[in-house]
């Protein structure tokens, strides 16, 4: 018979993976932190360091805000599609920037082209593969676009 009881190692590891994949379905850069803290406690565990389950909290709390503290601002370029743009290093990507559609979009959404790196899109507008498109915000990791290039305040 199998035996299902989950020991504090397992319940932090399990924790842990939970809280690094709910990363990728909200990205805000602040889960994966956490999940990174409670794997540290899981690995601790299994390493039958002595931890009361008090101090087990606390040192997921300790270790989840201080490794967002040291490490956010290093690894949200990474989560939030910053690209490398050749001589200066990376920055964000500004509306208005040009892509191309890589596919036709349907019910709204597509895959477009930006500085070589494919993007899943969205857009309101009608877009067939290889339309030009251009950056009109962002939601997560999904870029939204539109077939219109932005209006330039030249007079």
């Amino acid at each position: 018979m199998i035996d299902w009881t989950f020991t504090p190692a397992s319940l932090w590891t399990l924790v842990g993976v939970l809280l690094i994949l709910s990363e990728l379905a909200l990205p805000g850069v602040i889960a994966v932190f956490f999940g990174v803290a409670a794997l540290l406690v899981g690995l601790l565990l299994f390493l039958d360091v002595p931890i009361a389950p008090p101090a087990q909290i606390l040192l997921f709390g300790v270790l989840g805000a201080g490794l967002l503290l040291l490490a956010r601002h290093r690894l949200k370029p990474w989560f939030r599609g910053q690209v490398e743009t050749g001589g200066s290093g990376s920055e964000v990507l500004p509306d208005g920037t040009r892509a191309r559609a890589q596919t036709d979009f349907a019910r709204g959404a597509g895959v477009v082209t930006l500085n070589g790196v494919r993007w899943n899109a969205e857009s309101v507008d009608p877009i067939r593969a290889g339309d030009p498109v251009w950056l009109t915000g962002r939601r997560g990791l999904v870029l939204q676009v539109s077939a219109t290039p932005p209006s330039t305040s030249e007079s």
